[in-house]
Formats: structure tokens, C-alpha cells, sequence
């Protein structure tokens, strides 16, 4: 039986370029440090908040430091969303993907190196209830290694009752794509809408099945 495991930042929702801002208004208040399109790529996107900010900032922070100042981040990042008309919807195609794959009863779920309140936070926005069972979502919570460790496919895929073998993720991120390959899982997707990022794929030679830019047809062609 093949299950489908979706990342949500820059996946399901087209909200890269508000994380990279709330994180550039971060990292101005503490660092004087500049981001690079690597950093960005290879350091930022899909990394769990605890990563990003030893890499950016301090290695040496502590636990309550990292909570605290990923809660300054994500409010943020949510009150940037709730103030962009633009941010309002899904990624094209999404909502007709979504009901496709319930109707075929084709186990899904998502697995996000967001927090648990960002997650609700996007339940609300976007009544996820109608196609995911939260309990079965996967975000980070501290008690597993972020991507591109396989962890959060291997405890999706078992969430949703498949083998990695038998699931295919859809990614949009250089370490989440990594994370996919390390969990041996069996067809992984890469989402691009800009055309930026498939250049460098192709450089480090990353295992990818497909690429697309929205999910207009998707089902037709994947499952």
C-alpha cells in the first residue's frame, strides 16, 4: 500500500520567503552575520529551530535559551502570515490533491520540522482536520534528531501504518530531500514553484523521482 508524507513549509504552503524574513529580523536583532543563498539552501530551510539557532548564533546556547528565543521567531513568522493577503491559501492544486488521495483512501500525513503550535496554527488557518488526522502528523518535539536524520519519515511512515519502502515524500528542502533518502523511503518528490533550487539538486546529487512546481495533476501522474 502506498502512503503519501508531505512537508509543509514550501510545500503545502508557499511561506518560504516569511521564514527567511522572520528569521533575517532574528538574526539582525542578535547577530551581525549574513545570510547567504547556501545558508539559506543548505542551513536554514528544513532545519529543526534548535540547529538554526546554534548554527547562526551560539553553539554554546542553552535549552531555555533556544525556547526562548524560537518562540520570539515563530510569533513572528505567524503574525507576518496573518498580516499577507498573499499567504492566505495553499499551494495551487493542494486542495484537490488532498480531497483525490481521501477519497481513494490513501493513507497521508505530514511531517514538518515545525513546532506543534505553528502545526495548530495552520490546522486553524487551513481546517487541515478535513483531510489529516492530527495525531498522526509528526513536527518537532524535541525528541528526535531534525532532518536530514531519517527519523521524522521513519516515524511518519509507521504513524500512517506503511513501510518506507512503500511511501512517497514530497519536499521542497535540500536537507528534507536528504532526510528522505536516508529513510530509504521509496519515491521522493521535489517541489520547486521558482525553478531556484533545481540547479543545485542536481549539483550534490540528490535521489529525486520527480520535480514539480504545484500539484495540478498530481495524483494522475505519482500515484
Amino acid at each position: 500500500m502506498t502512503g503519501i508524507i508531505f512537508d509543509f513549509n514550501g510545500t503545502m504552503f508557499q511561506d518560504s520567503d516569511l521564514h527567511e524574513a522572520a528569521w533575517i529580523t532574528m538574526l539582525k536583532k542578535y547577530s551581525d552575520r549574513q545570510l547567504t543563498e547556501e545558508d539559506i539552501l543548505k542551513n536554514l530551510h528544513g532545519k529543526i529551530n534548535p540547529v538554526v539557532l546554534r548554527h547562526f548564533l551560539s553553539d554554546q546556547l542553552t535549552d531555555q535559551e533556544i525556547e526562548k528565543l524560537s518562540d520570539e521567531k515563530e510569533a513572528i513568522y505567524r503574525q507576518m502570515v496573518r498580516d499577507s493577503p498573499d499567504h492566505q491559501q495553499m499551494t495551487q492544486g493542494m486542495v484537490a490533491t488532498l480531497d483525490a488521495l481521501k477519497e481513494q483512501k490513501i493513507p497521508m500525513t505530514i511531517a514538518s520540522a515545525s513546532r506543534r503550535r505553528n502545526m495548530d496554527f495552520y490546522f486553524d488557518l487551513f481546517d487541515l482536520n478535513c483531510w489529516f488526522d492530527p495525531e498522526k502528523v509528526v513536527v518537532d518535539n524535541g525528541t528526535f534528531p531534525g532532518k536530514p536524520a531519517p527519523d521524522i519519515f521513519l516515524i511518519a511512515a509507521e504513524k500512517i501504518g506503511v513501510s518506507p519502502a512503500d511511501a512517497i515524500v514530497i519536499e521542497d528542502s535540500y536537507s528534507g530531500i536528504q532526510s528522505a533518502e536516508n529513510a530509504k523511503i521509496g519515491k521522493i518528490i521535489a517541489i520547486d514553484p521558482l525553478g531556484k533550487n533545481r540547479e543545485q539538486f542536481a549539483k550534490e546529487q540528490l535521489r529525486i523521482d520527480g520535480i514539480i512546481e504545484d500539484f495540478d495533476g498530481f495524483v494522475e501522474k505519482y500515484i
